[in-house]
């Protein structure tokens, strides 16, 4: 989730101590989530590696910092039921944005900060240039990586070329029912009762069934790129395709979220000579004369 780099510490230097670096970790660790913290993390060692090496400092403060542990449980994508069922309840003015963001993978923050110029049609393509901070101000994305453009279906572009006729717009692509842009007050608000409006469909035909109500997965808002990136992972995309389209800082953030989601070498191995030698298999091999004649004599 971006952040207000406004409410970020100010230092009039860039942090040379290995005390500074744990304050700043420290500050980042109320704001971020845990792997949010060691994506920059991640991202200030090698700057640091860097300067190190161009002997602009002497050693890299980035060791023995502390930093928030990742929860153990791995990452569950929704199922397409799951989706759908949530781009049913949502409000009709960012219906089309569910579709989007589970068809393209885009952070909410990017998602909110699309104009209409960023969408090519004709080629299928979404480009990512800008990103809308929770102060509801426009920054750049979070990292390099992230300003990008990413291939999306006719799925995505039918959902909002019907979005756009409802609802024209010159500029932003998402607007509120007042017209101003989508913000993430009016997303969250809008999300949560989404969710509610589930619930108590569940809870309703529980009632009627004459059964216990099941309780429905806590789905985020993220959750919508976490199916993203396991519909491609499916498909037999490659990590570096992931890392590109998602605009991860590096492949090491694609494989720490989703490395279990790709078949081990293992299930590899054994997929690959199954379709080496599948014209082996009992009963499907073609058998000629010969190799007939032979088992024939055996037998």
């Amino acid at each position: 989730m971006p952040v207000d780099h406004a409410a970020a510490p100010r230092n009039s230097k860039i942090p040379d101590r290995v005390n500074d670096i744990q304050v700043l970790f420290k500050h980042l660790s109320d704001q971020l989530g845990p792997g949010s913290v060691r994506n920059v993390y991640d991202v200030l060692v090698r700057v640091m590696t860097a300067a190190v090496d161009d002997k602009v400092i002497a050693s890299s403060p980035c060791r023995r910092i502390t930093l928030p542990a990742m929860p153990d449980e791995e990452v569950t994508p929704p199922t397409v039921e799951q989706v759908e069922a949530m781009a049913r309840v949502m409000p009709p003015y960012i219906r089309a944005a569910i579709v989007t963001l589970a068809g393209s993978g885009l952070r909410i923050g990017e998602l909110l900060g699309l104009k209409v110029s960023d969408v090519d049609f004709k080629a299928g393509a979404i480009r990512v240039e800008r990103q809308r901070l929770q102060s509801g101000k426009v920054g750049p994305p979070k990292t390099a990586k992230s300003r990008r453009t990413v291939p999306v279906g006719e799925v995505v572009t039918d959902a909002l070329l019907a979005h756009l006729a409802a609802r024209p717009s010159r500029e932003w692509l998402f607007t509120m029912e007042e017209g101003e842009p989508l913000n993430y007050r009016r997303w969250k608000t809008e999300w949560n009762g989404a969710r509610k409006v589930l619930q108590a469909a569940e809870n309703g035909a529980a009632e009627r069934e004459g059964r216990k109500a099941v309780e429905l997965p806590h789905m985020v808002t993220h959750d919508l790129r976490h199916f993203y990136a396991s519909a491609l992972i499916a498909g037999g995309a490659s990590v570096k395709q992931v890392q590109l389209v998602l605009g991860h800082a590096s492949a090491v953030i694609t494989l720490r979220i989703y490395a279990h989601l790709w078949p081990g070498e293992e299930d590899r191995t054994r997929a690959v000579m199954d379709a080496v030698l599948g014209g082996l298999r009992t009963g499907c091999g073609q058998v000629d004369g010969m190799t007939r004649e032979t088992a024939g004599q055996n037998a």
